[in-house]
């Protein structure tokens, strides 16, 4: 980690907050405009999974690296089930998950490590 942004845990009653926290550390940054936005909307994508999918403890660290902004969200839950995570196209409203995670895809650079153990969403996003 080049610099430390954030770094906390989260549940359920903070998603707001930390939506909130990640806009203002990107803003630090550098980030404006669109490429702001939308790092905050794969950002908490993310969060809002862990919190419906994962189980505690669930954590943010945002950091700048060389030239790039770094989300890592992690939680210790069951992990994503392959299905989900082989889908190139969004689910339809019926099927279970997986629209987050294209939406992360189109936003920013996604690397997911996931099992039994929990997952971790790692995004990245050029810095200007």
């Amino acid at each position: 980690m080049t610099g430390s942004l954030l770094s906390l845990e989260f549940d359920r009653s903070s998603v707001t907050r930390v939506r909130h926290r990640v806009m203002l550390s990107a803003q630090e940054a550098g980030l404006r405009g669109v490429a702001l936005e939308d790092f905050v909307l794969a950002v908490h994508e993310a969060v809002t999974n862990a919190v419906r999918y994962g189980s505690p403890p669930r954590g943010i660290a945002l950091w700048r690296g060389a030239g790039v902004l770094v989300a890592e969200i992690t939680d210790k839950g069951p992990g994503i089930p392959d299905e989900v995570l082989d889908r190139e196209e969004p689910t339809t409203r019926f099927d279970f998950g997986g629209r987050g995670l294209w939406l992360m895809n189109r936003l920013a650079d996604l690397a997911v490590r996931t099992g039994a153990e929990g997952t971790t969403i790692r995004l990245c996003v050029a810095l200007p």
